[in-house]
């Protein structure tokens, strides 16, 4: 009895650092990797959640960008990161998502990692000119049916969500228009204002202001919910279409302890109660209306990836 008792103390003795290490975290600061450049969409977004994170945790939490690979260079790092809540990242959830299927990227990404808190969702619409004929999406399909290679669609690469979605629905209604890629939203919307291609995909960050000056018109939600500004204009989901939303998310290594796993979660969360971080989201139209963290968000992620790989399979963008 004195003898497994004796070695009972030594158990704790020996884990007891391990656990209290775990209790204080954070005791230095956290780094937050960044797939992107500077200055981008996800790169604004997670320096105003690092700033208030920051002020939670009472410690430094440093942004460092490391572009490449549509976000999975970063990602591919989080993963072979020391599990111990220290080394972070955030990413668009294609790189973890779509990437795999279109890119010469680890399939297994998303099992190497842990989803910790979606920070928040891009939400793309799709747009005509104001003057155009075309008042839905069934018009621009019915069109295309009519005049093959009439039509011309901007999307923000050729394997972006938004492009996966209407090759899909092209497949899916027997019909052919061409996707044209763009490096960003504002010259896609450019080349529609033009007149230069049909319509574009752009998320709700960039074209509200056209909408409310009349210039384009919003015909469509490629999201899972209608946008409050166009109440009138219908999702492609509630037409039988793919949906194509993006959502930010917080990642850290495989095999973080559940007891860091907890801190991080609810000081994002409660990041995300911040007014700077509010005020953010909602003029840059990345607010997320259901919340997700932890478990739930990687079943979200493991489940939106094979949605995604059974349309890339589909539509022939699938690598071998």
């Amino acid at each position: 009895m004195r003898k497994f008792a004796a070695v009972l103390a030594l158990m704790l003795a020996a884990a007891s650092p391990i656990a209290l290490a775990q209790s204080d975290y954070p005791t230095k600061t956290i780094t937050v990797g960044v797939g992107y450049p500077a200055g981008g969409g996800t790169d604004l977004l997670t320096r105003v959640v690092a700033a208030e994170v920051a002020k939670i945790l009472g410690r430094e939490v440093i942004v460092v960008n490391q572009p490449g690979a549509s976000g999975t260079v970063s990602m591919a790092a989080i993963a072979a990161a020391k599990p111990d809540g220290y080394t972070l990242g955030v990413t668009a959830s294609s790189s973890l998502t779509i990437a795999p299927f279109t890119l010469d990227v680890p399939p297994d990404l998303l099992e190497r990692v842990t989803a910790l808190v979606a920070l928040g969702r891009l939400r793309n619409g799709f747009l005509v000119k104001s003057d155009s004929p075309f008042k839905g999406i069934k018009d621009v399909i019915e069109f295309a049916r009519k005049n093959p290679g009439k039509v011309s669609i901007g999307v923000q690469g050729m394997g972006s969500s938004g492009a996966l979605a209407l090759q899909a629905t092209a497949l899916q209604e027997k019909i052919n228009w061409t996707m044209v890629p763009y490096t960003g939203e504002a010259p896609a919307l450019a080349a529609v204002l033009g007149g230069h291609i049909t319509a574009a995909t752009s998320t709700s960050g960039a074209w509200p202001r056209f909408v409310e000056a009349g210039t384009l018109r919003l015909i469509a939600s490629m999201d899972t919910e209608r946008f409050d500004l166009v109440p009138d204009a219908p999702t492609m989901v509630e037409q039988g279409y793919p949906n194509s939303s993006l959502i930010f998310a917080l990642a850290g290594p495989k095999g973080l302890p559940p007891a860091v796993v907890k801190r991080i979660i609810d000081a994002f969360s409660q990041a995300m109660q911040a007014p700077t971080y509010i005020e953010f989201v909602k003029k840059n139209g990345m607010e997320i209306k259901k919340p997700l963290t932890g478990e739930a968000f990687q079943r979200y992620l493991m489940d939106d990836r094979a949605a995604m790989g059974a349309i890339a399979a589909k539509i022939g963008l699938r690598r071998k």
